[in-house]
């Protein structure tokens, strides 16, 4: 690597960590006032509901699929929120018709500030959170997560890298969440791609750490590579890991791998 290569390669590391540390603290800002306000107008959960949270960011495409298969595969009743990230691909357009709840954020904060505002417009006993680019392929495919939480575990989701419920399908009680005042921040951002124990949690990763022993974890009953660009867990929801923010190389066979599953789980043309 040649010397201006490595200083551009610095340069951009410094300024992935500020843009990091910079939207942390408007996310963590905005996430302590919107629950602070939820706390002052407290609101009675809907017994053994749930709500579906998810994270949009120009992923208009895979938002229409997602909640095209909430909407096939979950019992009426089932309320969905939609958190978006300063959308500019017609998605804004598309969830004022779209029939569920959802707000707007003016700059994209991230996944997981937009998630910890998400989880203060619930109002069901249950939530389940979904990335953008995943969908559930069965209709008891709540009644299985409910079950998990029912049976003695405060967290459920698939199992994805390392052992924790991973947010493309994570499912927790209401009251719970906002007791142990659990946040889906990521507690430090490393450029590199190298796991670094307390260093190095993902989306989600201290929930289930914080809860542990009483985390459920599904397996992926089916997996296509290269990467996870066709992850099923349990039978339950598909999760295309690629389709919206994965690396070059593995998009194209993210987007077909896409295509495909909702071709067989949807009977999408």
């Amino acid at each position: 690597m040649t010397s201006s290569t490595a200083k551009g390669a610095r340069a951009r590391g410094l300024m992935a960590d500020a843009k990091f540390h910079g939207m942390r603290v408007i996310g963590k800002t905005a996430s302590r006032t919107s629950r602070s306000v939820r706390s002052l107008r407290p609101s009675e959960l809907a017994r053994g509901r749930f709500t579906v949270l998810t994270v949009n960011w120009n992923t208009l495409d895979c938002l229409r699929t997602m909640l095209d298969a909430i909407t096939r595969f979950s019992p009426p009743g089932t309320e969905v929120v939609v958190a978006d990230n300063a959308s500019k691909d017609g998605s804004r357009e598309f969830l004022r018709d779209a029939g569920v709840k959802w707000f707007e954020l003016p700059i994209n904060l991230g996944h997981g500030p937009a998630m910890d505002l998400a989880t203060t417009r619930v109002r069901t006993e249950y939530f389940v959170t979904l990335d953008v680019d995943a969908f559930p392929v069965t209709a008891d495919w709540l009644d299985v997560l409910r079950g998990h939480l029912e049976n003695g575990n405060e967290v459920v989701g698939g199992r994805l890298y390392r052992s924790y419920a991973h947010p493309s399908m994570m499912a927790m009680r209401t009251q719970r969440f906002r007791e142990a005042k659990h946040t889906f921040i990521r507690s430090a951002w490393r450029t590199s791609d190298d796991f670094v124990h307390g260093e190095s949690w993902d989306v989600a990763e201290l929930i289930s750490r914080r809860e542990a022993p009483h985390v459920a974890l599904i397996e992926a009953s089916e997996v296509r590579g290269p990467g996870v660009i066709g992850t099923v867990y349990g039978g339950l929801v598909y999760h295309n890991g690629v389709s919206t923010h994965g690396g070059p190389e593995n998009r194209e066979a993210g987007r077909i791998a896409w295509q495909e599953a909702t071709d067989r789980f949807l009977g999408n043309p």
